[in-house]
């Protein structure tokens, strides 16, 4: 994980900054993505008929274009969580980042079959390399806070589809924060100290 530059620590306040300009973005990758999809595979009876004599529906250029703005503002979001969280190594970071996003989503879009939980996991995953972290943070804490959310937007999805829809974007980088906020406690604790043997009177 990243070092503290010379600067030193970041505020709490830049931290949740940074996470919501960079999850407002994401936001926004996401609806104009799945409203792209959405559209495209919202086919009419005729194009069902076309699909299944084997002939592709091609895209309007609407969908292409909220398609294409989606993608475009998954990297936008990453770099704006490096930059504001002052990451060592932004432009590394962000390419990293944006690697894990894309690998992570579309592994898991062959694997479950439905846009929401990929998407979700991407963005925890690019999150998790893009945000600035202390020494005290860990890719191990932090890989699990983003596998639980998604896991969590999985079964929300099926119970309500709705809900699921609206709040999956929104999770991954607060979930990666409460990862933090749990390793900046421990460390803030410290190590306990040893209980010294209680002595009897006279001794």
């Amino acid at each position: 994980m990243s070092l503290p530059d010379a600067r030193g620590r970041i505020s709490i306040g830049r931290k949740w900054t940074a996470i919501a300009v960079a999850t407002l973005l994401l936001t926004a990758s996401f609806w104009a993505m799945q409203v792209a999809l959405g559209s495209w595979l919202d086919l009419t009876e005729e194009q069902q008929a076309q699909q299944e004599q084997g002939a592709r529906i091609p895209m309007t250029a609407t969908e292409q274009l909220g398609l294409g703005g989606g993608l475009a503002l998954v990297p936008a979001g990453l770099a704006a969580l490096a930059l504001i969280s002052r990451r060592e190594r932004p432009l590394r970071a962000v390419a990293v980042a944006c690697l894990l996003t894309v690998t992570a989503a579309v592994l898991l879009s062959f694997l479950l079959g439905e846009p929401v939980t990929p998407m979700v996991a991407g963005f925890g995953a690019g999150g998790v390399m893009a945000l600035r972290a202390e020494p005290e943070h860990t890719i191990g804490r932090r890989a699990i806070a983003a596998l639980l959310i998604s896991v969590y937007v999985f079964v929300l999805l099926r119970i309500s589809l709705l809900a699921g829809f609206i709040v999956a974007p929104m999770l991954p980088l607060p979930a990666i924060a409460w990862a933090d906020a749990i390793a900046d406690q421990r460390a803030a604790g410290g190590p306990m100290e040893p209980r010294k043997p209680l002595r009897r009177p006279g001794r």
